[in-house]
């Protein structure tokens, strides 16, 4: 296996089965740049391959998650363009394509959100398998108020909160706290301070590690086909997917613990760790 990506704009820290992973740009509240871009695919073309993680935590550098796009960097990119090219069209398809990616990793995605989540980091916090949020994070759209639109993450917030909310934040660019986005659906825990939130994060993270990891990433595959495929296919897509499960080493494993009334140990790290 690959060594990880050598990031700047982020930091990676990998423990055992774990992967932090923290947008460190805090002197511009964690904005995505360019730089920060290529390097987010560069990770997600590593955690492709890497089966050995079985959890990405993603969290941002000095209390704030991510403000989302780095609007300087973009506005001086878009007034040097040279004619008859289009830096804001391909930059914000290659982030269209990044958002595609990740939210399609194998790995479990937790996002732990704090401080401010607004356009892309907003998209983030509705992206990621599960969301731990601190009560006092301030999270908004705030695209519109700058004339342009919530383009990219727009698919990743409806499927998190609906259409009527997205439209209803997006259209009026108002600013929501922790609470309010927890009420939403946006998160899955509420935290009232830093160490409920840390404690939180190892709760939750212990309880994916207790799952089986092929198990987890068939999950999220039968999960994302949810809607895209007529129902007939769907049965059919999602017992070939079972059934491929339950005659795996993984499988078998699994309920062998389960009858012998112990723990399982995953073939599929016990392999590759």
């Amino acid at each position: 296996m690959s060594s990880l990506p050598q990031c700047e704009a982020l930091l990676l820290k990998k423990e055992a089965g774990r992967l932090y992973v923290t947008f460190n740009r805090p002197e511009r509240r964690n904005a995505i740049n360019n730089q920060m871009a290529q390097e987010i695919a560069e990770l997600v073309s590593y955690l492709e391959q890497d089966s050995t993680i079985r959890v990405v935590i993603l969290r941002g550098a000095g209390g704030n998650f991510c403000a989302g796009g780095d609007i300087k960097e973009r506005k001086t990119l878009s007034d040097n363009a040279a004619p008859g090219t289009d830096p804001a069209y391909d930059r914000n398809y290659r982030s269209g394509m990044m958002f595609v990616r990740m939210s399609r990793i194998p790995q479990t995605l937790v996002a732990v959100v704090e401080g401010a989540a607004m356009g892309g980091g907003f998209g983030y916090a509705c992206l990621a398998d599960i969301t731990i949020m601190h009560q006092e994070a301030r999270l908004g759209m705030p695209e519109t108020t700058l004339g342009i639109a919530p383009a990219q993450i727009s698919p990743y917030v409806v499927k998190r909160i609906g259409k009527s909310e997205a439209l209803h934040m997006a259209l009026t660019a108002r600013r929501i706290n922790g609470e309010e986005a927890h009420r939403l659906g946006i998160s899955h825990y509420l935290c009232a301070d830093d160490q409920t939130l840390e404690e939180t994060i190892e709760t939750v993270v212990s309880n994916v590690e207790k799952c089986g990891p092929i198990a987890n990433a068939v999950t999220k595959e039968i999960i994302s086909k949810v809607g895209t495929l007529a129902d007939e296919d769907m049965v059919k897509f999602a017992a070939q997917k079972f059934a491929e499960m339950n005659g795996s080493e993984e499988g078998k494993e699994g309920h062998a613990a389960f009858v012998e009334k112990r723990q399982p140990v995953w073939p599929s790290l016990e392999k590759k760790v």
